[in-house]
Order: C-alpha cells, then structure tokens, then sequence
C-alpha cells in the first residue's frame, strides 16, 4: 500500500469528528428508515423535519453521548499530540526564549519592520546546529527533555513553560550551547554572514498575507545573539560567575566569549 497521502485524508483531530459525523449521518437515516417502515415506505417533508427536529434535541441521550464520546477522544488526542510535542521540542523552545520578545506577538510569522519574523526559528536552528555539531546539539536535546519531563511529574496538569524557563538548568543548558558556538566563531564577520545566509535561505514562505520585510540582516542578528549571551555577559561581569563557567569548560572558552561578545558589540558600527 502506498504511503502517500490523498489531498482530502484528515488528520488525527478532523479524523475524529469526521468518524462521530458520520455516526450521527447513520444514526439520522436509520430513523428515518424507521418512520418510512412506518409509512409504507413514503417519507414527506414532516417527517424529515420530524428526524432532524430530533438529531438536535439537546436533550437526546444518543446525540448526548455522541458529543461526550468525540470531545473525550479528542481531548485524548490533543493531550497525546502535546506531550510527543513537548518531547520533540523542548530544547528548541529553549534556543529561542531568549529572544522571543524580539519576535512578533500572537504567533504571527511576521509583524512590524521592527520585529524579526518567526520565519527565521527553522534556518536559525540549523544554524546553531551545524556550528556545535550533532553529538553537542544532541546531548543538550536530551539534557532538556530529562528536565521537561521531570518538572512535569511535578507539576503533573499545572505544568507550563514558564516552570521550565525558570528553572537554573535551563539556562544552564543554552549557556553550555552558546559557549560552544560562540569557540566556533573564530573568523567572526565570515561566519556572521554564513549565518545569517543559511537562515535567510532555510526561511519559509509567508502564509499570512504580511508584507513585512523579513529577511534577517546584520542588525537582526546582533539583536539576536545579545539577547542570547545577555545571561552569559551578565554571569562573566562576576568573579564567581566566570570562574564556574571557566570550570564547566576552560579559560580559553571563556576569553573565547568576551572577544565574540566584543565583536558582536561592534556589528554595525562604522
């Protein structure tokens, strides 16, 4: 059997009330049967209207439990859907919190000139991932779902993202990722600008009819990263703070993120 899937199958969710509709179509033409059986097989406008008037009582036990049994299955579904999401997704969502006030409000792709558009997160992340690797990228993948998962055998249906962003290993996690990416800048101008073209070329059309400019540039990549290191600088200002992320890694990586953090400072000027 083909894989391939048909421009008019469903997904999961529109599955679901599909298969109760279709329940309830049934359910309608065997009434309808019933009252034809009842009539020498003739039905006319009343009795139609007689079937109908009866599909939508709302005090039918039948069409009751129909309703019930399709919310129920859905909200099985959409629990299931969100917490694969949340195991496929976690440390993504962490890469981009540091910046996501940068980002356009209510999930819109694009917004203002002043805004960068959502459309940047797919190259943006292949990006991060290309500079420290698969085996980096991966294991802070799995650092993130361990901590996700163990927040939320905590918090159980109280569980939100804001308990994940506040917790210290998060920041540790992108912490350890930015210190690996900003040692691979070592030719900075060069490599700001491969970033910013793989970005650019990964971004997806709009779909939303905006016509904002949304191409990332230099000044939208400086906007970027300092919102990513802001914790980072924050924690090198403090002898405490530079001498525990100089023990995570070493001093080289440490000097490594004062001279990317210097140049990034200096993106732009002339």
């Amino acid at each position: 059997m083909s894989d391939e899937k048909h421009e008019n199958e469903l997904d999961h969710g529109a599955a679901i009330v599909r298969g109760f509709m279709y329940r309830a179509l049934e359910i309608m033409a065997r009434d309808l049967h019933e009252r034809a059986a009842g009539a020498d097989g003739a039905l006319n406008d009343n009795a139609v209207s007689a079937s109908l008037a009866s599909m939508k009582d709302p005090k039918s036990p039948v069409m009751g439990a129909i309703c019930r049994a399709a919310w129920k299955e859905c909200e099985g579904l959409f629990e299931s859907e969100a917490r694969k999401e949340d195991r496929k997704a976690p440390f993504e969502r962490l890469m981009v919190w540091p910046f996501a006030r940068l980002l356009p409000a209510g999930g819109n792709q694009d917004g203002e000139a002043s805004t960068i558009s959502r459309r940047i997160i797919p190259g943006y992340l292949a990006a991060i991932e290309d500079m420290v690797g698969p085996v980096v990228y991966g294991r802070q993948q799995e650092r993130c779902r361990e901590l996700v998962q163990g927040i939320r055998n905590k918090r159980g249906g109280a569980f939100t993202w804001d308990d994940v962003y506040g917790e210290t290993m998060a920041r540790v996690i992108v912490d350890d990722v930015l210190i690996t990416l900003a040692m691979e800048f070592q030719e900075f101008e060069e490599q700001r600008d491969w970033f910013i073209g793989l970005v650019n070329d990964a971004m997806p059309l709009p779909t939303n009819g905006a016509g904002a400019a949304s191409a990332l540039d230099d000044d939208g990549f400086k906007a970027i990263m300092q919102a990513l290191f802001a914790d980072l600088a924050r924690q090198l200002e403090t002898d405490d703070g530079d001498a525990m992320i100089a023990a995570r890694f070493n001093r080289a990586a440490v000097d490594r993120v004062v001279t990317f953090l210097k140049e990034l400072d200096e993106t732009g000027e002339e």
